[in-house]
């Protein structure tokens, strides 16, 4: 019997890492790794301080507003594209049988929106938590109510 291949996708709001389960009891290899500095799209560049707005009447009334939260919902948005064209590119080239993604929950979010074809539909599992940092050997038994690895 074919052993079953996994394409498990861990990524955060500034990483992510591409890594391939060939069968249970196989452990996880690492196959690619992402990061927000290679894309400028995906980098928040803020001013010195944050922008003022004047209303009412004569132009008296003056409001300071931050933008810090839309910012980087655009910058999640843009490193969730980025990451889910790797996740397309490495699914042609490896040909897995399923996908399992992990990612802190709003970045989880912006990963399943962007999420389509094959690899969409082969998602098998996803987990709300923020893995980037685990080491490989230590990520298997954070699957294991997903998938035995």
């Amino acid at each position: 019997m074919k052993p079953v291949r996994t394409l498990v996708l861990v990524a955060g709001e500034e990483n992510a890492r591409l890594l391939i389960n060939d069968g249970i009891g196989k452990g996880l290899t690492e196959r690619a790794g992402l990061s927000v500095a290679q894309f400028a799209d995906a980098q928040i560049e803020y001013e010195d301080r944050p922008g003022r707005q004047t209303g009412g009447p004569g132009g008296t009334a003056r409001h300071g507003f931050d933008t810090h939260g839309h910012d980087q919902e655009i910058a999640r948005s843009n490193f969730a594209q980025h990451v889910v064209e790797a996740v397309q590119e490495t699914w042609a080239r490896v040909k897995p049988d399923r996908l399992i993604v992990a990612a802190p929950p709003k970045m989880l979010g912006a990963l399943r929106a962007k999420l389509t074809g094959a690899p969409a539909a082969a998602l098998h599992g996803d987990l709300a938590k923020d893995l980037v940092k685990v080491p490989v050997h230590d990520l298997p038994p954070h699957f294991a109510d997903i998938q035995p690895m």
